[in-house]
C-alpha cells in the first residue's frame, strides 16, 4: 500500500490519466460482459468480448512504459541517485500493469464462463 501511495504522489498527469482509463475500462467491461453472456445466442459475441477484455492490460502496459521511461530519464539526470532508489522507482512503475492485469482477469473470466455456457459450436 505504501508503494501505491508513493506512486500516486509522484505520477505525472498522463500516467494518472492512463490509470483512470484502466479502472474505468475495467468497470465498464464487467457489466458489459455479463450482458453479452446473457443476451448473446452464439459464441461469436463472446469471442469478440474476450478480445476487448484485453484492453485494460494493454492500456496499463502503456502506462508502465511511460513510468519506466520517466524513471530512466530521472536516473540519467541524477547519476548520484542510489541503486536502491532507482530499483524502488522501477518497482513502482509496474503498478499500472498489476492494476491492468486485475482489470483484465475479471472480464476474461466472465468471457470464459460465457463460452462454457454457450454450448453451440457455431461462430
Amino acid at each position: 500500500m505504501e508503494s501505491l501511495i508513493s506512486f500516486l504522489k509522484h505520477s505525472s498527469g498522463l500516467e494518472l490519466l492512463v490509470m483512470l482509463g484502466v479502472i474505468l475500462l475495467a468497470v465498464i467491461l464487467i457489466p458489459a460482459g455479463v450482458w453479452i453472456v446473457v443476451a448473446s445466442r452464439r459464441r461469436k459475441a463472446v469471442y469478440l468480448f474476450l478480445l476487448v477484455a484485453l484492453l485494460p492490460l494493454l492500456l496499463a502496459l502503456l502506462g508502465t512504459y511511460l513510468s519506466l521511461a520517466n524513471v530512466e530519464k530521472a536516473a540519467a539526470m541524477f547519476p548520484e541517485a542510489s541503486a536502491e532508489i532507482v530499483t524502488a522507482a522501477r518497482q513502482e512503475a509496474w503498478i499500472p500493469t498489476y492494476l491492468g492485469a486485475v482489470g483484465t482477469v475479471i472480464p476474461l473470466l466472465i468471457g470464459v464462463i460465457g463460452l462454457v455456457l454457450k454450448k453451440d459450436n457455431q461462430a
